[in-house]
């Protein structure tokens, strides 16, 4: 993608070792996607966690100026969704607590297909069978290598994949263009508290993402509906961009898509989250 000035200053600018991340926080209503997520058939189980994937992969399809990333000054976009999210595993067995789970084409599958994708994926995951090739490769040197050895090993890969005349080919046949975290959702709303945001500055190492999304438990707050107070179920939204990528303005409209959406799933994902 050919860059604008201001845009190649900004690619400087914020190059590592400095964080070209912005912070939004930001809650949307619940209110309907809780409603259709309860009408949908029991099987397959469709969650919370597999809508924010749907709307995700279809708000970033709507911009895709922040589906890619900065490779070695230049900026490199997809033109398929690809998230990953983290996944815990707290095996003391085999030695691990948290995996990645990955879904390609977010943006063009269904909402019943991210769900099956994605709970496969998981539970290979907390199997010991990671759904990644490289998730799988990476805990297999990190489980076999010394701490020295692995170190040296991550950095030359860390060259290849960012800083070499390969990394555009490797990141376009392997690499992640946003992220999914349920932060505390697993736990659901807490009795006198609140969750107020958070900030987050995601390494500029390996499998770099141009957007990161995190989600709280819905929780119940007063908002102003209609002009009165009233309490509504409202979802946190941890919301961050390369800098590098989109500036404020193009952020806020991915914002704006993501709350659109998600207060209207049935009309982007199908009434029965069968639609493509």
């Amino acid at each position: 993608m050919k860059q604008s000035p201001i845009r190649r200053a900004l690619t400087w600018w914020f190059a590592a070792p400095f964080d070209p991340w912005v912070c939004v926080n930001f809650a949307v209503d619940a209110t309907a996607a809780r409603a259709y997520l309860g009408a949908l058939p029991r099987s397959p189980r469709v969650t919370m966690n597999h809508l924010l994937a749907a709307v995700i992969g279809r708000t970033l399809r709507e911009h895709p100026h922040a589906n890619g990333r900065v490779i070695r000054d230049k900026i490199v976009l997809l033109d398929e969704v690809r998230i990953a999210m983290p996944v815990s595993v707290v095996d003391g067995e085999l030695g691990r607590e948290l995996s990645l789970a990955t879904v390609r084409g977010v943006d063009k599958l269904t909402l019943v297909e991210i769900a099956e994708r994605s709970t496969r994926a998981v539970h290979a995951e907390r199997e010991g069978r990671s759904s990644d090739p490289w998730v799988k490769s990476l805990l297999a040197a990190s489980g076999s290598l010394p701490g020295p050895a692995f170190n040296r090993a991550m950095d030359g890969l860390d060259r290849v994949m960012n800083h070499s005349v390969a990394s555009e080919a490797l990141f376009r046949a392997s690499g992640m263009t946003t992220a999914l975290s349920n932060v505390g959702a697993t736990f659901g709303q807490q009795r006198g508290m609140l969750f107020r945001g958070a900030s987050v500055s995601p390494p500029q190492r390996l499998f770099q993402v141009g957007t990161f999304w995190g989600c709280s438990a819905v929780q119940d707050e007063v908002v102003a509906h209609d002009g009165l107070p009233t309490v509504r179920p409202m979802l946190p939204v941890l919301f961050l961009f390369d800098h590098r990528l989109i500036d404020g303005v193009r952020a806020s409209r991915v914002a704006t898509t993501f709350n659109e959406y998600f207060q209207a799933p049935s009309r982007v994902l199908g009434v029965d989250g069968r639609a493509s």
